[in-house]
């Protein structure tokens, strides 16, 4: 098997053009390091160099080698050199995804780590909890944040658990249900705005409705774009749901909304990662920023 030692002999023979100098520098012996060549010219099965009387002279074969060889040096060079940065903390990606209702969270906490950290690049996913998940699994992020009602359960996932709060209806600030208790048989007649099948918030209104008049709410709109969500409610007789504390962010506050009797369902919030997963030093450090920061913002849930 070639590495990259016999590389960085090559090179050292190449700049000496001389097996003995090059052997000197190298601190090896001179049949080692011939040997060491011999090995590489046996693996591409050409000569690399000719032997004259008093040193060696590249053949067209090690020219053609040379930036190849150099390129393979300089990039274990490199990649130690970023591993070790990475391993101090000094350096590297954090690749994470944010459910949609904490961007600003997850805004504030990459201003401070890039303060604090300035070589420090970052990979942010922005979707509702199901995608999340599916991302996580693809390891195409370390960690997100975001509901975690189906990950507190499933062995395949680490939650740290942040806070939980309810789930609340919204809908037009006009419309005859913002403010009020609305039993779900007056809601028979509504159309919804709601996630994916996929999500929790929205299994559990389908549940509700079901154990409550035995048929599911009729939805208009199947999406998981908040965006959409709050610009199609507004000015319409549309219902939607949304988590209670969403209610004080921007966007949701100019929405009026209502409890939907007998729905209790309330959204788990916290930090999932793979089990078993180890963390980078940084993406360590930007979770616990995560953390602070929302923790700050939210009522702890009572355990």
């Amino acid at each position: 098997m070639i590495n990259l030692r016999q590389y960085s002999h090559f090179i050292a023979v190449l700049e000496s053009a001389s097996l003995l100098e090059a052997s000197r520098k190298l601190n090896i012996s001179q049949p080692a390091l011939s040997k060491s060549i011999g090995a590489l010219e046996t693996y591409y099965d050409v000569a690399l160099f000719r032997r004259l009387p008093r040193g060696v002279r590249p053949t067209a074969f090690a020219l053609t080698l040379e930036p190849h060889a150099r390129r393979l040096l300089h990039d274990e060079a490199e990649s130690r050199a970023e591993m070790a940065a990475v391993a101090a903390g000094s350096s590297g990606t954090v690749a994470i995804g944010v459910g949609a209702a904490f961007v600003q969270v997850a805004s504030d906490a990459i201003r401070n780590l890039d303060r604090e950290v300035p070589n420090v690049q970052f990979k942010v996913i922005t979707d509702h909890a199901h995608n999340l998940r599916q991302a996580l699994l693809a390891n195409r992020i370390e960690f997100y944040l975001g509901m975690a009602n189906n990950e507190m359960s499933d062995p395949a996932f680490d939650v740290e658990l942040l806070f939980a709060d309810a789930f609340v209806g919204i809908c037009a600030p006009q419309h005859p249900f913002s403010g009020k208790i609305v039993p779900p048989e007056k809601c028979l007649d509504s159309e919804w705005i709601v996630p994916d099948l996929e999500e929790p918030g929205r299994a559990a209104l389908d549940a509700h409705f079901l154990s409550s008049l035995g048929r599911k709410p009729q939805v208009k709109i199947t999406t998981n774009a908040d965006q959409l969500i709050r610009q199609l409610l507004s000015g319409t007789r549309y219902l939607s749901i949304a988590p209670q504390s969403s209610m004080t962010m921007p966007g949701f506050q100019d929405f009026g909304h209502f409890r939907l009797q007998g729905f209790a369902f309330r959204r788990e919030v916290g930090i999932v990662r793979r089990t078993g997963h180890v963390s980078t030093p940084l993406g360590r450090r930007f979770s616990k920023m995560l953390s602070t920061e929302l923790q700050a913002q939210a009522e702890p849930s009572p355990r």
